[in-house]
């Protein structure tokens, strides 16, 4: 057999397509695997999460106080366990045998000592491979022991092989692939450049000349852009137009998913890049469950749970749960028992059981410092494993239908993963440990999902010849597009001493210097220029924030006159001539405005009454037609499990809730002691926050919990203050109140109704803040708020009414009657406020009969916007809280 071997040919590479027989290109896993197969050397696969775990085990049965890594490894011990075992697996692939016979500095005897351990633990590393199948090939039975290389070709420059792979090649016998010699025409801008690169011309910088210039033959093209999605639109128009795609090479070294994309947009087959992530959606699930396990309960996990696309919850059940935590975050508030409780009479109807919701949703939690049982973690994981199990049977069922490849590769490495998760546990619950910390799960979790592959994305028949790494372009090929031409990064920071390196070499460890790696790197990039014979095409992406490739900078310094295109100078500053002189095919398309602003919308039929209005609707339906039009009849509506509430709207709903379960709880509160009452509030208000309000149980908001917890307890006494003040003698909390608008139904909660010694009757709203806003509200009779509640209790009379501003302890109302202490404003009363809203509804009622929808988002009012007589003054700003600004147009298009 003939192999060709090459240090990046494990991934996608270039090779034209050609029929052979007993000849293959592998990298270093396919060669490992081949000679071990050969040679009859098992070589057993663990997850690298298990080896990590497997290595961490023996860094703790060798730890002390003397060790190097010990003060790192108390705080995380998988991060330290992952870099050395990297450290480990690189001295083995650069000559180490795994022990020192002389006296080493500490860090290297400490490896050493660990090392001891871990050979016998470990599944062997690439470099420990590499040398037991040189024992086998170079034994007393050698002559055995023969594999099925006949020849060998070494795709890449001896030199850059670690020392391991170096002594491999070296005892089988190769021979080295003729790097490519730089063959275009040596007048062409591309000649040149080769010619440059070298060594045959030379610029006379520093002495006063120009760089050398070019003709702009378009031999060289460079082209520029900021957004890497039009840069690989143009460079796939560009493959599309070169005749034979098997005379191209694309190279693409970092994120080549966006280059295939393009590919496939303008009807080109995808050329195989890959796309790693660990963000795939059932690879997510082991995650999440495993973060609810930890005390103060974090809302924003538990939310990201039960929305997440796939889950051990059928999603009937985590629909209701995510609304109501979404609503109240925390868990036991009245939206989650309301929950609970639907899905429990569900349950019944089906004949199914609801203890899964128990587990998965609220299982105990533990406080991360202390860690969580084993066990519980043990049967998390396993819970989970079977349920990705069951998962990708489902998707393998010929009941499925035709085969889901897709979903069937990510059940199948999640899977893995949890199994894998599983097993470290395991080892450390034979081991003897109980508890795990939050920060090593947490850790571990990561080890294990790092980014995968994504199923859905392989190479398609006849696509152009690719390869994420410049290093393989060995072939001469006509053209190369070489997307995204960035600058590489290479970590030549010494992390050993000099003391250490000279007791590495000393044991036949080479580590590369710095200078070999640049070495190394520079014959890789300088591959696809000098392989190109006719079309050299660079893309680079402007930012020099990142640096430059050494390549564009070196044709930046030396040399001037390619042919170059900004396409943002074409598609965005509307210079069509660049696109035309790039050869980027590009169809006209007739600008289309944004629809302008209109102050009103005209439809062909009549727009219907509602059964019901509330506060928020008529206010919508007097203020902003196009809002109660889009919300109520249209009923559009954004998702309200998003993300939970949080900030004033938050905490305005809890103190809603606490004024709620105090005057339910005592509804005879003025016989209750303060000491009792305080008792009360400390207890109430902790509860609230943990079932309703758990965000501000997050790190980092204790200032911002202590502040609110000050701020209701004092709001409470405040608001007794004025009950007390006002003679109040019963109040009912959140009650609901109905009453006729026309052919309609008015309804509404009040926050507090309230009757005092002289059977006179209140309506007070809590507010958390904006007492300033509220103030000018009253003053210019635009309280609508406070009218309607009025009119819901108006019989026999019209109740007093106002605004209570929980952060100030304030009571606002349009005169002292009811409320001694009140601030009080206004010039109308609720019933004349009221009486104008009538008659703004009856207008608005008039105008949708007509199909007309007035629109206050921007457009100045005209003349038909004029209130009617008697009416509300609805020539109002808009409305900074439309849900449907983007529907409304744009500012400055007509």
């Amino acid at each position: 057999m003939e192999v060709r071997f090459g240090l990046h040919r494990d991934g996608l590479h270039p090779e034209a397509p050609k029929t052979v027989v007993a000849e293959i290109t592998v990298g270093p896993a396919g060669m490992l695997r081949l000679l071990e197969s050969d040679l009859g050397l098992a070589s057993p696969q663990v997850h690298s999460a298990e080896e990590v775990a497997l290595y961490r085990q023996c860094l703790v049965d060798c730890d002390d106080l003397a060790r190097f890594y010990h003060n790192s490894f108390q705080t995380d011990p998988v991060g330290v366990a992952a870099t050395l075992l990297d450290w480990r697996a690189s001295w083995y692939l650069h000559g180490w045998n795994g022990t020192f016979t002389q006296d080493v500095p500490q860090r290297l005897a400490d490896m050493a000592a660990v090392e001891a351990s871990a050979k016998d633990r470990l599944p062997p590393c690439e470099g420990q491979r590499l040398r037991r199948v040189l024992r086998e090939l170079g034994g007393p039975a050698a002559t055995d022991r023969r594999t099925q290389i006949e020849s060998l070709t070494l795709l890449d420059h001896v030199d850059d092989l670690p020392l391991a792979w170096r002594c491999l090649v070296e005892r089988l016998g190769y021979e080295t692939v003729a790097e490519p010699a730089g063959i275009a025409h040596p007048d062409s801008d591309l000649g040149r450049l080769q010619r440059l690169l070298k060594g045959e011309l030379s610029s006379t910088r520093g002495s006063g000349s120009k760089r050398i210039p070019l003709d702009g033959d378009g031999s060289v093209v460079v082209i520029h852009a900021i957004s890497k999605d039009v840069t690989a639109q143009a460079t796939a128009e560009l493959v599309r137009a070169v005749p034979d795609r098997q005379d191209a090479v694309a190279v693409a070294t970092t994120d080549g998913i966006i280059l295939d994309n393009a590919f496939q947009r303008v009807g080109l087959p995808r050329a195989g890049f890959q796309h790693y992530s660990p963000f795939r959606a059932a690879g997510q699930v082991l995650k999440l469950a495993l973060a609810l396990l930890w005390t103060p309960l974090d809302p924003h996990r538990l939310l990201q749970f039960l929305i997440h696309p796939v889950s051990p919850l059928p999603w009937r059940i985590r629909a209701q749960l995510a609304q109501a935590v979404a609503e109240q975050p925390g868990i036991g508030g009245p939206d989650w028992r309301k929950a609970m409780t639907k899905i429990a009479e569900a349950d019944v109807e089906r004949g199914t059981a609801t203890s899964d919701v128990a587990f998965w949703a609220t299982p105990t939690r533990f406080a991360p410092s202390d860690g969580a049982p084993m066990n519980v973690l043990l049967e998390r994981t396993r819970r989970c494993a079977t349920w990705l199990t069951q998962s990708l049977n489902r998707a393998q069922s010929p009941a499925a239908g035709s085969p889901r490849d897709e979903e069937i590769a990510a059940f199948a490495t999640s899977l893995a993963q949890a199994q894998a998760f599983a097993e470290m546990l395991k080892q450390r619950s034979d081991s003897g440990e109980t508890h795990v910390k939050k920060i090593e799960v947490d850790r571990l979790i990561d080890e294990v999902t790092k980014a995968a592959p994504d199923a859905s994305t392989y190479a398609e028949a006849g696509h152009v010849r690719a390869t994420t790494h410049p290093g393989n372009v060995v072939e001469p090929t006509k053209t190369v597009f070489w997307w995204d031409l960035a600058a590489t990064r290479h970590d030549l920071t010494p992390i050993w001493m000099r003391t250490e390196v000279a007791a590495l070499e000393r044991h036949d460890v080479q580590l590369p210097t710095p200078s070999a790696q640049l070495a190394t790197a520079r014959r890789a990039w300088l591959r696809p220029v000098m392989a190109c014979t006719e079309r050299l095409v660079l893309v680079v992406h402007d930012d020099e924030d990142t640096g430059r490739h050494p390549l564009w900078g070196r044709m930046l310094a030396e040399l001037g006159g390619w042919q170059e295109f900004d396409l943002d100078e074409g598609l965005l500053r509307g210079n069509a001539d660049v696109l035309a002189t790039a050869r980027v095919p590009a169809s006209h398309m007739a600008v289309t405005p944004l629809p302008g602003k209109r102050r009103w919308w005209h439809i062909g039929r009549p727009i219907g009454a509602r059964d019901k209005e509330s506060y928020t609707s008529l206010a919508g339906l007097c203020y902003h037609p196009h809002e109660w039009v889009l919300g109520y009849q249209a009923k559009l509506q954004g998702s309200r499990m998003t993300g939970v509430s949080d900030g004033p709207l938050l905490k305005g709903s809890l103190a809603h809730r606490l004024f709620e379960l105090f005057f339910a709880q005592y509804p005879d509160w003025s016989t209750l002691t303060h000491d009792a009452r305080l008792e009360w509030q400390t207890t109430a208000i902790n509860a609230l926050i943990e079932q309703e309000g758990a965000v501000l149980l997050e790190m980092g908001r204790g200032m911002e919990r202590a502040q609110l917890v000050t701020t209701l307890e004092r709001a409470l006494d405040g608001l007794l203050d004025h009950l007390h003040a006002a003679d109040v003698t019963r109040t009912e909390a959140e009650k609901h109140l109905e009453s006729t608008l026309g052919d309609a139904m008015l309804h509404g909660h009040a926050d507090l109704v309230l009757t005092n010694g002289q059977g006179k009757r209140a309506v007070l709203d809590a507010k958390w803040g904006s007492e300033p806003y509220r103030q000018r509200e009253i003053e210019g009779n635009r309280h609508l708020q406070l009218a309607v509640y009025g009119r819901l209790l108006a019989e026999p009379e019209w109740p007093a009414v106002g605004y209570f501003i929980v952060t100030t302890g304030n009571v606002l109302a349009t005169d002292h009657l009811f409320f001694p202490q009140a601030r009080a404003y206004g010039t109308e009363t609720p019933r004349e406020v009221w009486q104008r809203a009538q008659e703004t509804w009856r207008a608005r009622r008039v105008q949708l009969g007509k199909g007309q929808i007035e629109v206050n988002a921007g457009a100045e009012p005209d003349d038909l916007s004029e209130p009617p007589p008697g009416g509300l003054d609805t020539l109002v700003p808009p409305n900074r809280f439309d849900d449907f600004t983007w529907l409304t147009g744009v500012e400055g298009f007509q």
